[in-house]
This record gives C-alpha cells, sequence and structure tokens, in this order.
C-alpha cells in the first residue's frame, strides 16, 4: 500500500560506533515487499550484534524486542530498547536497527490510515505487561516472517492487531532517546563522549579543545538536543547502563565502567531516569513473558 519507492536501504550507516563488529543484515522482506494489509506484524530473530541495515518506507513502525535489547538510530539521534520499551518510526524515515543481544523483534507496520494518534517525530514508548501478552498472541499465530497470519486466524488476529495498535497510540511515552546535536564543536564532543561515557570532562574543559566558551557550549546543547551537557551524559551512561546489565554484567561493575565512584552513585542516577533501582529492574527483566518465535 502506498508509495513503496522509498523502501530502499541507503548507503551510509547513520552509526558509525563499532560498526566493523556488527554482521550486516538486510531489511525484512516485508519492507522490500510491501504491505499487504493497512496493519501488519512481523516476527523476526536477530543474533547478537546483527545489523538491519539503514532504510526507509512509506508506512509507520513500531519496534519491540520481546527479548534482548536493541538500538535503534535515526538522524535525530538513539534509542537503546529494552523489552519493556517500543520505538515508533513515522513514515520516510531513515532507521536502522542493531542487536545488542539475542533478540526476538516484533514489528508493527501501519499505512497511511492507521497512523493517526501516533507522533510525528521517531518516540519511544512504555509498552505494558498486558501490552506484552497482546504481541505474544498473536505472535502465536504468525505462521512465518513474511507476516503470514494462519488463515483459519485471521479475522480475530487483525482485530488484535487493532487493539495493539490502540494501545501503541495510548502508550506513555518514555524521554529515553539520545539526540543528537548539528553543531560541529558539539559533534567533537558527543563523539568523544560515546567512545568513553565514563568522561569526567566537564564544558569548561571542553571549551579550550573545541575553540568556544563554556557558556556557548551550554546554549548549543540546550537548542540542540534539548538537554543540558549534564542530562545528556547521563542519559548516555543509561542507555550503556541498560546494554551492560542485559549482558549480565554486576551493577558495581556497570557503575565503575561508566566513571561512577561508587554503586549508589550510579543507582540515584538510575533510579531518577528509571523510576526503578537497577535491581529491581533486573528482577523486572527476569520475569517477563518469553515469546517463541519462528526463525
Amino acid at each position: 500500500m502506498g508509495d513503496h519507492t522509498l523502501n530502499q536501504v541507503t548507503d551510509t550507516p547513520l552509526s558509525q560506533q563499532h560498526i566493523t563488529q556488527h554482521t550486516q543484515v538486510a531489511p525484512s522482506r516485508l519492507a522490500a515487499a510491501g504491505l499487504s494489509a493497512s496493519i501488519m506484524l512481523l516476527k523476526r530473530i536477530l543474533k547478537p550484534f546483527e545489523h538491519v541495515q539503514r532504510h526507509r518506507h512509506s508506512w509507520g513502525q513500531v519496534i519491540y524486542a520481546s527479548q534482548g535489547v536493541l538500538s535503534v538510530i535515526t538522524p535525530a539521534g538513539r534509542y537503546i530498547v529494552p523489552p519493556e520499551q517500543a520505538v515508533w518510526v513515522p513514515p520516510f524515515v531513515d532507521h536502522e536497527v542493531i542487536a545488542l543481544s539475542q533478540v526476538q523483534l516484533s514489528s508493527l507496520y501501519l499505512d497511511d490510515t492507521q497512523i493517526g494518534g501516533f507522533p510525528p517525530c521517531c518516540t519511544c514508548l512504555n509498552v505494558k505487561p498486558v501490552l506484552q501478552l497482546l504481541l505474544q498472541e498473536v505472535n502465536a499465530f504468525m505462521k512465518s516472517e513474511a507476516g503470514l497470519i494462519d488463515p483459519d486466524f485471521k479475522d480475530s488476529v487483525m482485530r488484535l492487531l487493532m487493539v495493539i495498535r490502540d494501545f501503541m497510540v495510548l502508550a506513555p511515552k518514555v524521554a529515553l532517546d539520545l539526540p543528537y546535536p548539528k553543531d560541529k564543536k558539539l559533534l567533537r564532543i558527543t563523539e568523544a563522549l560515546l567512545a568513553d561515557p565514563s568522561e569526567q570532562r566537564t564544558l569548561v574543559d571542553w571549551q579550550r579543545e573545541v575553540g568556544a566558551s563554556a557558556r556557548t557550549l551550554a546554549r548549543l546543547f540546550k537548542q540542540q538536543t534539548g538537554l543540558s551537557y549534564s542530562q545528556w551524559l547521563q542519559r548516555l551512561r543509561l542507555q550503556v547502563a541498560i546494554q551492560m546489565l542485559s549482558r549480565g554484567e554486576s551493577v558495581l561493575t556497570t557503575a565503575l565502567s561508566l566513571g561512577y565512584a561508587s554503586g549508589s552513585a550510579f543507582g540515584y542516577m538510575f533510579r531518577q531516569l528509571m523510576g526503578v533501582a537497577p535491581s529491581q529492574y533486573l528482577l523486572a527483566q527476569s520475569t517477563l513473558p518469553k515469546v517463541q518465535c519462528q526463525k
């Protein structure tokens, strides 16, 4: 449905971080073939560090991992997506996906008749347990990764997909994206922070290196990312922490790797941004419903 001339892989990855470690994989068959219904669900398994190449298409997409952690990269920023969250990508927006662990991926595709109520820009959404269970139920009736539904249950599954769509529209927004600045001086700083999130330099330290005053850098950070320098660094550290914890790293190891002097200092930051302690977050991850996907 719609104009499929933009269902294409584009040339250059949006993320260059450690790209040589990643195994390049093509976008889904559905992304190439186009939608056969106004709303479709695709399931797919991604192995650790598989990288779905940068692409765009004429329909909206909700990207959700029922197991594992994803990195979703767009021109505006990066999202780290654990199982209790999803990312909404509007039509015609370049995006790429990197599996940071073994991932069971569910992608909800919506044509232009179904995207009403979704925001005009990429957004991180909170996926409540009831929505996780609905996705689990629908996945059980999917015959393959091509979005095919068991014909005996097609009408019922389509009704469930509409319910899932409505839940996604109503889902609370989560401010866990890492917006990228455009100014070259700021990019020099953020690239250094991405390479080493434990970096301790302040804007006063950076001003001598990039040739702009700390006051100017602070103003530009707020203008271009909506965050202060310290908020941006905190959010980066949170994203990396989610990756490390999902790999089984201890809270203390994660804290020290990110430049915190103690586990308690890291725990305070984590609670401020996530609303729960790291130990509670890990417990919640261990009790998520498991979805069985066929390769």
